[in-house]
């Protein structure tokens, strides 16, 4: 038999993985596929698409990213008050100095202008805002704050929260295709709260200009697990689960404010969505006693920004909304010594 000189290696047509291993390759593997998907559904360069573990790892990758750029002990956030409190806890721990725009004298609603001009007055090394807002709902127009707003400031805007009047998907996509190339762009986001995903710590982040996307990849080697890339995926394709949760919630809520239990606050431009800024007609004193003696767990407004006389409510569990109308509703009527209407 003739001795074929041709080394085995080189007919194979799977590669041999022997730098990490297979089960890491794979891992890899996983990563890109979920940026493919990501870039299928926002209709985006995959290679501008970085997969995060869930929105928090995205908005931490962009504050570490602007962190180092800067070159500053104590580089500077934009935001507003009241905002995300855990964005803000994150910036601030890591050392940045938190600026926030008040919008309660504007009844909560974003003034852009406002945000562009704090950020020209007193340069901003990075304008964080959720879109929409957490906990109020109030939107604004996020082209304009970018086409305002210093260029050598980033931007990062959070589209994690699910509302029937705000397509966000849609929203990235023409802001990804109108300001494709911007230094400092990213529009973080994930399935968390759209999906009901929070426990698998899923997210993305889509980065406008390439050579910032590759800045962050090299930055970031972390990845997010297969399992949870699976389902990620399988959300992306998919309608958001949790509409009917908040219409119910919201549901109750209202009827709870024609009873005058409590007050939803609405800004001039305000959408329904994972969470709900009330306020109940108790002072801050009596909500604790009423909530406290029932256990019920809420996020009290001095927790991000405000008084007490405001709790942020997360609208996804309607029987959880359902139980603090109910005692919200007990509490005034009995201070008013009229009967209580139950929310059912």
């Amino acid at each position: 038999m003739r001795h074929d000189p041709t080394p085995a290696a080189s007919k194979l047509t799977i590669p041999v993985e022997l730098r990490t291993g297979l089960p890491y390759a794979n891992l890899i593997a996983k990563q890109a596929l979920f940026a493919a998907t990501v870039g299928e559904v926002f209709g985006i360069d995959p290679r501008s698409a970085i997969p995060m573990p869930g929105t928090t790892g995205a908005i931490e990758a962009v504050r570490n990213h602007v962190f180092r750029i800067s070159g500053k002990t104590t580089p500077t956030v934009l935001t507003v008050c009241p905002g995300y409190w855990r964005a803000r806890e994150s910036f601030a721990g890591f050392g940045f100095s938190v600026r926030a725009v008040h919008t309660k004298p504007l009844g909560f609603s974003i003034d852009e202008s406002s945000i562009v001009d704090e950020a020209r007055q007193a340069p901003a090394d990075l304008i964080y805002l959720s879109l929409p807002n957490n906990p109020t709902g109030a939107v604004f127009d996020p082209g304009s704050i970018i086409e305002s707003a210093p260029r050598e400031t980033a931007i990062v805007f959070d589209m994690t929260l699910p509302a029937r009047g705000l397509d966000t998907k849609n929203l990235a996509s023409r802001l990804y295709e109108k300001f494709n190339g911007r230094r400092n762009l990213f529009l973080a986001g994930s399935t968390s709260k759209s999906h009901a995903t929070a426990e698998l710590r899923v997210g993305w982040l889509i980065c406008a200009n390439s050579e910032d996307a590759a800045l962050l990849k090299e930055e970031n080697r972390n990845v997010v697990a297969s399992d949870a890339i699976d389902r990620g995926i399988e959300a992306l394709y998919s309608t958001p689960s949790v509409f009917p949760a908040i219409e119910e919630s919201f549901a109750l809520l209202a009827e709870g404010e024609r009873t005058g239990s409590l007050e939803i606050i609405r800004p001039d431009r305000k959408v329904e969505t994972g969470y709900v800024l009330i306020k109940p007609r108790l002072s801050p004193d009596e909500s604790r006693r009423t909530l406290g003696d029932l256990n019920i767990r809420v996020m009290w407004g001095s927790e991000f920004g405000l008084d007490d006389e405001y709790i942020r409510l997360e609208t996804l569990e309607p029987a959880n909304i359902r139980v603090f109308v109910d005692a919200v509703r007990e509490a005034v009527s009995a201070k008013s010594g009229r009967p209580g209407r139950e929310v059912r």
